[in-house]
């Protein structure tokens, strides 16, 4: 079950991830994921931090709001088009994303230390080609996915 294999290594990982963000530097994955995302698109919209997160506009703008109030992240308008703002990291958050990427580096080394490099070039090649497939079953089965009834407080309808 390739899916739960690698939910679990993510968990493992990431979990690691996550108590380095959260106790040492006080910010959530999710935040760090801003961060970061932030650190190598330059300025954006929500809406495409969003996108590239693989977010929820909802969850963004949660993580922003933290970020945006500690003075991490900044807003400014688009130049040329006042309408809308672009979202870029703040000196502070650029020291911040500059102390945790270290961190967060060296878990993946570790990880990926019981493999030779041309086994890490492999799997890097091979995770691109799943990534891909994923993108393209997605694209072909989007429309006639289940979905849960939100409305009715997320109830599932199972049928036989």
């Amino acid at each position: 079950m390739l899916l739960y294999r690698i939910n679990r290594l993510r968990a493992v990982g990431g979990g690691m991830v996550l108590r380095y963000c959260e106790g040492r530097f006080g910010v959530t994955r999710r935040e760090w994921v801003m961060l970061a995302l932030l650190n190598a698109s330059g300025p954006v919209t929500s809406s495409e931090l969003a996108a590239r997160a693989e977010l929820d506009k909802s969850a963004t703008s949660k993580a922003l709001v933290g970020l945006l109030a500690r003075g991490l992240v900044v807003r400014s308008h688009r130049e040329g088009d006042r309408r809308f703002t672009q979202l870029s990291l703040s000196p502070e958050g650029q020291v911040l994303h500059d102390r945790i990427r270290p961190v967060v580096e060296e878990i993946n080394r570790r990880l990926l230390s019981s493999l030779h490099e041309a086994e890490v070039e492999q799997l890097d090649r091979m995770l691109d080609r799943l990534q891909s497939q994923a993108d393209q079953l997605w694209r072909e089965a989007e429309e006639g996915l289940p979905r849960a009834d939100r409305r009715h407080r997320g109830a599932r309808r199972w049928r036989a």
